[in-house]
């Protein structure tokens, strides 16, 4: 007896030596998924080492604690760590079970397996059970019951990727655990003892039968009564997958909060840290953003008509060289189809499943200029994308242009959509604020404004016509030209604004001066070292969509410089807000709160002067009735915009704005070479604008803030001159420079009216 009693304390000594430190559970906080959200509360992405939603002991239901205990430890709250009767009895069956040659079954506490998940490894060695049963009982005399069944709760693997209780009642039923009925916490508390094993999707049998023992056992511990129970057990297994409508596919908006989050906390905080991010994006617009930016690019590639077929096969065993045909990317909604026989109004089609379709001729007729037959385009054995539209399919390709759309609350710089690309899976590279590329006549708005910053008024006439300008020592004259080719004599500033002529801006930029012109360009943060050359003032620079963006807010919001904003709120795991849009990182106390607290606003900077921004908001506005930009009219409502298109159609831009937001469309190849000489901002990004705006913006049409002091004058469009005729447009003036009779002599005043010599935008 006394010998047995040494053996056992030496035992204990001897593996209690090297036992890992278990107080560290005291601050121990499980690695949990980080969510981001948008403003209207879709969920955007998951990001997580291991997808695990902690929640904290009191909100996790009594029926699915219960169905827990029941399942692995029916005296969890009685024992000390260990189950000495629930080891007997596991003992006495291996027994047989060791007789029978099957696996010899635990009788390990929930104690236990906190343990083993936290300290030690799963090995199957006496050693190891000492160990454990070691720390149990240590761990159950310095932590409470609730404590060790929160730990416990949170960590266990439960299938599917999903870790802990919470994670799984999304992963199996898209529900929180508040939701969950009886069934379906038993159905989850059946999976501990084999997760891999117990799959409701693949072993159905198997799991209904271990949730049924759990249904049972709650009856035996009296949990449940035996009438509730009956009901249950009868119930199956109904699985619920996460709905569309509760997320919103956004991979580059997503994409671009990530980067931000891990500049801000670091990589580990981000994939670990279990953060709700709320971002600025509605999520309206961000889908309908995506959809009219891939719009635009087809529509604009099949103008090009058809290129080629993706290859060609035999049609011995047609169905199964086309599955193993290789995909391209950026495929999204399109199949693969083989031409079966290329009839006279019609395709003949084969599809992966088997099926045959069709191919109308109407529906390919943009394949080629005045298709008559669809073999004059496709033969037998072609391999080609379709997309189903009604009863049948339409002929389809993958674009080879590229783009970006981004949507923008002007006022505040909050980032309401944002796609970088045509298609994420294809290009991770963000075209919205990774690419750099030339802006082209987009720049234009800021040439125009130096000039009525310095009070040269919209009226005023310049002579449109050949113009040549040296570029230094050993280099050939700079000869701009407008983009139709043509000179229209003389002309209105507004004028040549709407009409975006070339030479004339290069006029505004010689009067205003080069330096001048570079300072705006830095002012507005387009580009911070802009070339000292003039061909700047038509574009000939680089800058990022985002940039842009900005640069045209300051425009649209009366003259504040602001930033980008993809974050309005971040809180951690506790919910404490660590990270406000409106100050950044903060100390706030946590708020149950729908709305977070009030912060100080950060002082706005104004780098131009209301009446000059105002001025230039009108010739945008003209831009958009009269200009280049008049394909926006059947949108409806006021809009000031400015398309934008590079030297031989390399780079397309559009941007246009309301009182309320601020759109910015590109389109070009990523390897930069033309998109075709009749093709531009208007014919390419511009389309991408009104199609969302005529499916997205629902506000009503506003108009533009006059500011006070500005004077109005009913002024000829073509003379510049005061007229009472109903063709006159309003044109806006400063006080004490509105000249009835303008001439080609310019007068003009050699400094800003708007001081930067502070030197603080």
């Amino acid at each position: 007896m006394i010998a047995g009693l040494v053996f056992v304390l030496g035992a204990l000594y001897y593996y209690s030596r090297d036992l890992p430190n278990y107080t560290t559970l005291e601050n121990y906080y499980p690695p949990a998924v980080t969510r981001l959200y948008s403003s209207d509360g879709k969920l955007i992405e998951e990001y997580a080492k291991e997808y695990r939603i902690f929640v904290p002991i009191d909100t996790i239901p009594k029926s699915l604690k219960e169905a827990f205990i029941a399942a692995e430890d029916r005296n969890f709250y009685e024992h000390k760590g260990l189950d000495i009767p629930g080891i007997v009895r596991a003992a006495i069956s291996n027994v047989g079970r060791i007789l029978r040659g099957k696996r010899m079954e635990g009788g390990s506490t929930i104690t236990q397996q906190v343990v083993k998940n936290f300290f030690l490894t799963s090995e199957q060695s006496l050693s190891r059970k000492i160990k454990e049963a070691i720390l149990a009982y240590r761990i159950s005399k310095t932590y409470t019951k609730d404590q060790i069944l929160e730990l416990y709760l949170n960590q266990i693997y439960l299938g599917k990727g999903a870790y802990g209780v919470a994670a799984a009642a999304n992963v199996y039923f898209n529900k929180s655990i508040d939701e969950l009925n009886l069934v379906e916490s038993a159905m989850i508390a059946a999976l501990p003892k084999a997760p891999s094993v117990f799959n409701p999707e693949k072993r159905y049998e198997r799991v209904l039968a271990r949730r049924n023992y759990v249904i049972s056992r709650m009856v035996e511990e009296r949990y449940i009564t035996p009438e509730i129970a009956e009901a249950a057990l009868d119930s199956p297994i109904i699985l619920h997958k996460r709905s569309k409508a509760d997320s919103i596919s956004a991979d580059y908006f997503a994409e671009t909060v990530r980067e931000k989050i891990i500049e801000l906390f670091g990589k580990e905080m981000f994939y670990t840290g279990g953060l709700t991010v709320i971002t600025t994006m509605d999520s309206k617009y961000q889908q309908q953003a995506e959809k009219s930016l891939r719009k635009g690019i087809r529509d604009y590639d099949r103008r090009g008509g058809f290129r080629r077929a993706l290859g060609n096969i035999s049609l011995d065993d047609w169905r199964e060289e086309l599955i193993k045909f290789s995909k391209p990317k950026a495929m999204l909604e399109y199949e693969l189809a083989i031409i079966l026989n290329p009839e006279h109004n019609k395709a003949i089609i084969g599809l992966t499943d088997g099926k045959t379709s069709h191919i109308p001729l109407r529906k390919m007729k943009w394949a080629k200029k005045a298709l008559a037959t669809t073999d004059e385009i496709l033969k037998k054995g072609d391999i080609i994308l379709v997309e189903k539209t009604g009863k049948n399919y339409a002929l389809r390709q993958i674009p080879l242009a590229n783009g970006a759309f981004m949507i923008t609350d002007q006022y505040s710089g909050r980032v309401l959509a944002q796609v970088g690309g045509y298609d994420f899976k294809a290009s991770k590279f963000n075209r919205a604020h990774q690419a750099l590329r030339q802006p082209g006549s987009a720049i234009k708005p800021f040439i125009y404004l130096a000039a009525l910053e310095r009070s040269i008024q919209p009226n005023q006439l310049y002579d449109d016509e050949p113009i040549s300008l040296p570029q230094g020592p050993g280099l050939p004259e700079w000869t701009p030209k407008n983009y139709s080719g043509d000179f229209l004599g003389t002309m209105t500033m507004r004028k040549a604004f709407e009409k975006s002529r070339n030479t004339i801006t290069v006029k505004v930029a010689q009067d205003v001066g080069i330096e001048n012109v570079s300072e705006i360009i830095k002012r507005f943060g387009i580009n911070s070292n802009p070339p000292p050359y003039y061909s700047l003032c038509l574009g000939a620079l680089e800058s990022s969509m985002e940039k842009m963006a900005m640069a045209y807010s300051a425009i649209a919001n009366g003259g504040y410089k602001i930033a980008p904003h993809y974050i309005e709120l971040i809180k951690d795991a506790k919910g404490n807000i660590i990270y406000k849009r409106e100050t950044g990182i903060c100390n706030c106390e946590a708020s149950d709160a729908i709305d977070p607290p009030d912060v100080k606003q950060i002082d706005r900077i104004r780098i131009s002067d209301e009446g000059s921004i105002f001025q230039i908001q009108s010739l945008m506005e003209g831009g958009a009735l009269r200009g280049t930009s008049r394909r926006t009219r059947p949108i409806g409502k006021v809009i000031a915009a400015k398309t934008g298109t590079t030297n031989d159609s390399m780079d397309t831009w559009f941007i246009g704005f309301t009182p309320r937001i601020l759109a910015i469309s590109y389109v070009g190849h990523d390897s930069p070479r033309d998109l075709g000489k009749r093709e531009s901002g208007a014919t390419v990004a511009l389309p991408i604008f009104v199609d969302f705006m005529q499916k997205a913006y629902k506000e009503p049409s506003l108009q533009f803030k006059i500011p006070e002091g500005l004077v109005s004058a009913q002024i000829d469009y073509e003379t510049g001159v005061k007229s009472n005729s109903p063709d006159a447009i309003t044109e806006y003036f400063k006080p004490g420079h509105f000249n009835p009779s303008p001439s080609v002599n310019i007068e003009k005043t050699e400094d800003s009216i708007f001081d930067t010599s502070s030197g603080i935008y």
